[in-house]
């Protein structure tokens, strides 16, 4: 394995996922990159369309800082198991789409993200990422619980 991916919204199911990327990164020499998108977050478009430019403005620094956030927190998790290079990156779009459109960019060997808490039914509902990528994906995922 030469290259992997992992996606992450900075959630427990999320870090676990972290871990696991950097300790198999670590283990096969690979390089790693971490992800965050932004979107997803389930606001109707006609809820944006109602805010004032100074709103969608704030919204948007909103979700970067968060984003960014979320990136030092994986970095450092990342780090602590031993992996100290790695390459960040953060993208607005669908979630599963954008995921697998870096993977592409990267070559990635590997897509890993980690598993909702959600149960079957609900996931059947709603949908998730992880099914999505699962589904779409031309490379291994490897969903962690």
């Amino acid at each position: 394995m030469k290259h992997i991916l992992v996606a992450t919204d900075g959630s427990t199911s999320a870090d676990r996922a972290v871990d696991y990327a950097a300790q198999l990164a670590k283990d096969s020499g690979a390089n790693l990159t971490v992800v965050n998108v932004i979107g997803g977050y389930g606001l109707p478009g006609e809820l944006f369309r109602r805010f004032t430019a100074a709103q969608q403005v704030w919204l948007d620094e909103l979700l970067e800082t968060l984003s960014a956030d979320t990136l030092r927190h994986a970095q450092d998790r990342v780090r602590s198991v031993g992996v100290g290079s790695m390459r960040l990156e953060s993208r607005r779009g669908d979630v599963a789409e954008t995921i697998l459109e870096i993977a592409g960019e990267t070559d990635a060997d590997a897509i890993v993200v980690g598993k909702r808490g959600s149960g079957r039914i609900s996931g059947a509902l709603l949908g998730s990422v992880s099914q999505k990528l699962v589904s779409l994906a031309s490379r291994v995922v490897i969903v962690v619980p």
